[in-house]
């Protein structure tokens, strides 16, 4: 969405390259990047933790390619030392911010029977799930107040039978609100959700329009979404365009 605004404001052409299945390779990756450079592109917006080793092949293979790499750090693009290419600018986040006033405004908010459900147990849902934590305890102190909290990495980043079946489990013990990070993984707490009238905390971006989107087509009875810990993803990305367009690059 960044992308298509900002080409749309700027008079900019963009194109949109998306891995088939959650099982792509880093050869899959570094497919859409020569596609994408094929085409014409001389800005390429990665996005993910697992773009690391496709850049690092692609900031050598175009050296004349601009790489705006979102959610990834130099360990992901060079294991050995951390070293940023030239051509790469990563964009990561202090997940536990965001994370923090999640929890703290959830129990600020009146709940106090908690859940976090992570996907896969990298480095930034655990950064979201440790501060989500440490806010609701936070809050919980100031108010005086006990809060119980469920605490659990599904192993991947979409929803399925065996996710649901577990968020069914913590809704129907009394959890009240559940923070689903990773992915796709929210669907299962979602349907977990609306079963049992609980609540969600969305991640990453304003994930209320799901829920709207969910009431709409008759999937939900009502929004399950009741805030979302965001990070600016698509400031972010602006700001790493910006500084393409004005010839203006650093890593």
């Amino acid at each position: 969405e960044a992308v298509k605004g900002y080409g749309d404001e700027n008079g900019i052409e963009y194109n949109y390259y998306l891995p088939s299945g959650e099982d792509a390779s880093d050869e899959d990756r570094e497919t859409l990047i020569r596609q994408a450079v094929a085409d014409g592109a001389n800005t390429i917006v990665c996005v993910g933790y697992l773009y690391g080793p496709a850049l690092a092949w692609a900031a050598t293979e175009y050296p004349d390619v601009h790489f705006i790499a979102v959610d990834v750090n130099g360990f992901d693009i060079n294991s050995e030392d951390g070293t940023i290419p030239e051509n790469v600018f990563c964009v990561t986040f202090k997940e536990e911010e965001a994370g923090y006033l999640a929890g703290y405004a959830a129990v600020k908010d009146g709940f106090t029977k908690l859940g976090f459900l992570g996907g896969m147990a990298v480095p930034a849902v655990i950064r979201y799930g440790y501060g989500y934590v440490q806010g609701a305890d936070a809050a919980a102190q100031e108010l005086g107040i006990n809060v119980q909290m469920n605490y659990y990495y599904g192993g991947q980043f979409y929803g399925d039978e065996k996710i649901t079946a577990k968020m069914d489990g913590w809704y129907d013990g009394g959890t009240e609100v559940v923070f689903a990070c990773g992915g796709g993984i929210w669907t299962s707490a979602a349907e977990a959700a609306d079963k049992h009238d609980g609540k969600l905390i969305g991640v990453d971006v304003d994930q209320n329009y799901l829920g709207v989107e969910g009431v709409e087509a008759g999937k939900y009875k009502a929004n399950p979404f009741v805030t979302s810990a965001m990070k600016g993803l698509g400031a972010a990305v602006k700001n790493g365009l910006d500084t393409v367009n004005a010839g203006d690059w650093s890593t």
